[in-house]
């Protein structure tokens, strides 16, 4: 079994800051480098480290020759990588002292992904092989259309999300690998539990893996769901983290190992690479992964944590219909148990839990919207105004008029 990635290479200029730039502010940086990247090529190093069989397509610019480099040296074919007289795509990228990152991209070569360039590289592959794709190439569309036909295994990391990408026919696509953001940008929702619900829902067959930072991975398969935790290291740059566990994760699948040892896997290579700086630089050898996973510690799952979040995101997203049989549903009890969980977590009744809630969200519409109050009692889901208004003047001790002239 192959992987062809038909990804990005990316210049990236990194930029060490104290803290991440804010709209109107202008910071000094401390350290300027440059590295090799971009999700395609972080993608395709991470699997060829791991030991993988990995062919490289795309765009490279005429100042790519490092990206050549690095792809060459990593183990990755890259006979596939057409070369244009341009300037190749690059990312500014902002670390922090906390190890957090803020990116944009110039797409420069890796806009120029032509169809004709991709029948010519799609021709050599076929069944059984994996594609391996990104959002940061042009004629994505195109080229899930083309490999699908072609029967190959086709697997997705919509990253950056945009808005065109729902347009995608999902039945084509074998593995969905997204984060928060990207999964929150195709369904709307914040919780982890809901988001695959509904994407799983609305797509049967699709294999859908959400990667939640030091909260782990979550892997999603028809009824299977499987759990990976994250481990316990220090962040220094979390630049190629997803990259890393991307390309750990499809290469563990063409070893032909099993789920969980390939979510195991790929969630230590992640860690690992957290711990260094840079992005291609930083992604490990699997020696390096193999000896991380005899040391490094798993983080122990806050389970409570979770639980609150699920019921905050529930209540939160279906505020007018909200009952105690729909959040049973969401946390596998039954709703006398569910009942009780949600007086342990949040010191309140499902009902007074439900009521504040409302109340909060009265109180905002109230202070940053001029809706009137009758508005606002239909938009929280009151079949009651007096019973709204008693509700409101317990919590907040005073009426919504007056609430609104306060504040």
């Amino acid at each position: 079994m192959r992987i062809l990635n038909f990804g990005s290479c990316n210049i990236d200029y990194v930029y060490t800051v104290e803290h991440i730039v804010v709209p109107g502010e202008t910071v000094s940086s401390s350290k300027l480098e440059l590295f090799a990247g971009g999700k395609g090529l972080n993608q395709s190093i991470a699997a060829a480290r791991a030991g993988a069989k990995v062919f490289h397509a795309g765009c490279l610019g005429n100042d790519g020759g490092m990206l050549k480099e690095v792809l060459v040296d990593s183990g990755v074919d890259i006979s596939n990588v057409t070369e244009l007289d341009t300037k190749n795509g690059h990312a500014i990228i902002q670390v922090s002292s906390q190890g957090e990152n803020s990116i944009f991209l110039y797409p420069g070569s890796n806009a120029l992904v032509t169809k004709e360039i991709i029948d010519s590289v799609l021709k050599k592959f076929g069944k059984d092989d994996i594609l391996l794709l990104q959002n940061e190439i042009s004629n994505v569309h195109y080229i899930i259309d083309e490999a699908f036909s072609k029967g190959m295994i086709i697997a997705f990391n919509p990253a950056p999300f945009t808005q065109s990408l729902k347009s995608i026919d999902f039945s084509k696509i074998g593995y969905l690998i997204l984060n928060e953001t990207e999964a929150m940008g195709f369904t709307g929702i914040s919780d982890t539990q809901l988001c695959l619900d509904y994407i799983c829902n609305r797509f049967k067959n699709l294999t859908v893996i959400l990667t939640l930072g030091k909260e782990g991975s979550v892997y999603r398969h028809n009824d299977e769901t499987i759990h990976q935790s994250a481990f316990d290291v220090k962040a220094v740059d979390t630049t190629a983290a997803g990259d890393t566990f991307i390309g750990y994760f499809l290469a563990s699948i063409c070893d032909g190992v099993g789920i969980k040892k390939a979510l195991k896997t790929a969630s230590c290579a992640s860690a690992v690479t957290v711990s260094k700086m840079g992005a291609a630089p930083s992604i490990p050898y699997m020696s390096e992964v193999k000896e991380a996973l005899i040391n490094l510690k798993e983080l122990s799952l806050d389970k409570r944590r979770l639980t609150s979040k699920k019921i905050e995101a529930y209540i939160e997203e279906n505020l007018k219909t909200a009952n105690l049989k729909g959040i049973a549903e969401i946390l596998g009890y039954t709703k006398e148990y569910a009942g009780t969980i949600i007086k342990k977590e949040t010191g309140l009744t499902f009902s007074a839990l439900l009521q504040k809630k409302k109340c909060e969200k009265a109180a905002e519409l109230l202070t940053k919207t001029t809706m009137s109050v009758g508005e606002i009692i239909e938009e929280t889901g009151y079949a009651n105004q007096s019973f709204f208004r008693k509700q409101f003047k317990e919590i907040y001790g005073t009426t919504p008029l007056n609430f609104r002239k306060e504040n």
